[in-house]
């Protein structure tokens, strides 16, 4: 009988339906506040991010982009009417070469940078 008298605060506890209910209303809302929060958060992270991209303050703009495979970047910057090839890589960054505005030369500059790149990686 003891045992039982163990069990018989549970006999106390009422189980209703609108309890679940409301806590159920209250957890989507919650999770619903949680995820508009994190939405607005990233939405404002990215208006400010391209804000800072389409500024106009400094002068050198990256011009091109080409990936070479394991975060290694070939980057075509140019400041005013000069144009520079720059290797990026995670432990470096190199200027190659500048480049003719007049010849358009990239294409050359790419390959020679390319079997420069292949080149050190074989070594």
């Amino acid at each position: 009988m003891q045992a039982f008298d163990s069990f018989s605060f549970l006999s106390t506890v009422s189980v209703s339906g609108d309890g679940y209910v409301f806590d159920l209303v209250k957890l989507i809302g919650f999770l619903g506040l949680l995820g508009a929060g994190a939405y607005f958060l990233t939405d404002f992270a990215k208006k400010r991010r391209i804000q800072s991209a389409l500024s106009s303050e400094g002068k050198i703009v990256v011009a091109d982009t080409c990936p070479l495979g394991n975060k290694q970047f070939l980057v075509v910057a140019q400041y005013g009417p000069e144009k520079h090839l720059i290797g990026v890589s995670p432990n470096s960054i190199r200027h190659l070469s500048k480049l003719n505005s007049e010849s358009n030369d990239f294409q050359q500059k790419l390959d020679e940078a390319k079997s420069m790149e292949s080149e050190e990686q074989d070594a």
